[in-house]
């Protein structure tokens, strides 16, 4: 196994620079989700550390030695697409078997290697089928198959689940973390969706328009943002947002006033607000309120407690401890 470092890592296409100097450790055996919006670049900064995108400055070290001018065969990682990027002619067994006959690997090592990853991934019934018949997740999993077999220091993923349902997504979530567990495989893993990112990381990264806003464990990272950009973009419903002149104490500075939904609650009396609209989720309801000052939030309500209707004014509490407050910049005051 292996541990990842990235030094100052950069990267730009003429004279835009889209990676503005990313540091990060990876211990041996962590997983690291890098989330953030389309085009932050977290697909590019992936990229770099496979090889497949040139570093421009900076350094990528990979079991503790610089691989920036190293082809992507020689960094010993292993990469799953978004796409599966199967060969559609082969079966099931020859695609995961495909790197390994390349590598000129003995015939009775390949066949071992490949029934033991299929074991892993329950696809010894599969062997012999071909892409076309098999299902998405099905598909998924002879990817990794593929990457398996090949017993890398390294995997990296980029988005693998983006083209399945959210219901199959739920379940490859679960067996990608259980298999990242019992390989002890260093893995980055790169997502738009912060609930994969929460579910999966040991840490993580949230990218902002090619930085690294913030890096840590998920509910410390929830708990503590230290920018508006990560208190909004990591929980779901996203932190409700309001003037800062709406809390007297206020510090100086400050312009922003964020509360997450949850840390909303109905009250007899405080800020007053009229009801939007609601929605009703099964366990929970999310009621969608406009405030007086102008500001909307939104609070998430236990489904067993009274919800008020649409069109209904309410008073609108919290606690003083539940409270962020963020400065012009949107840094953390």
């Amino acid at each position: 196994m292996a541990t990842v470092t990235l030094k100052e890592l950069k990267k730009s296409f003429g004279k835009t620079q889209v990676i503005h100097g990313i540091d990060l450790e990876v211990l041996d055996g962590e997983f690291i989700v890098i989330v953030g919006p389309s085009g932050c670049g977290k697909s590019t900064l992936l990229r770099m550390v496979a090889g497949l995108e040139t570093v421009t400055d900076g350094e990528v070290q990979i079991g503790g030695e610089r691989v920036n001018d190293s082809e992507p065969m020689e960094r010993d990682i292993a990469m799953v697409f978004q796409n599966y990027a199967l060969y559609p002619h082969m079966t099931v067994f020859d695609n995961m078997a495909y790197g390994l006959k390349i590598a000129g690997k003995p015939k009775a090592e390949i066949v071992e290697r490949v029934h033991e990853a299929a074991k892993l991934l329950q696809l010894e019934s599969y062997l012999k089928r071909r892409p076309r018949e098999l299902s998405g997740g099905q598909r998924q999993r002879v990817a990794m198959g593929r990457a398996i077999v090949r017993k890398p220091s390294v995997f990296l993923f980029d988005e693998p689940l983006s083209n399945l349902d959210a219901k199959l997504r739920v379940q490859m979530r679960l067996e990608i973390k259980q298999l990242q567990r019992r390989l002890g495989v260093t893995s980055l893993y790169v997502t738009h969706d912060q609930v994969e990112a929460m579910t999966l990381a040991d840490r993580m990264i949230v990218m902002n328009a090619g930085k690294a806003d913030q890096i840590g464990a998920p509910l410390e990272v929830y708990a503590n943002p230290q920018t508006q950009f990560v208190a909004g973009f990591i929980g779901s419903p996203p932190m409700n947002f309001l003037p800062s002149e709406m809390a007297n104490d206020a510090p100086g500075g400050a312009k922003t006033l964020g509360i997450r939904p949850e840390h909303m609650r109905f009250a007899r009396t405080g800020k007053e607000a009229t009801v939007i609209y609601t929605e009703a989720l099964g366990a929970e309801t999310l009621v969608h309120v406009e405030l007086k000052q102008g500001a909307s939030a939104t609070i998430r309500q236990n489904a067993a407690g009274p919800v008020p209707s649409e069109g209904a004014v309410v008073h609108l509490d919290w606690d003083a401890g539940d409270r962020l407050f963020f400065d012009s910049q949107g840094r953390r005051c």
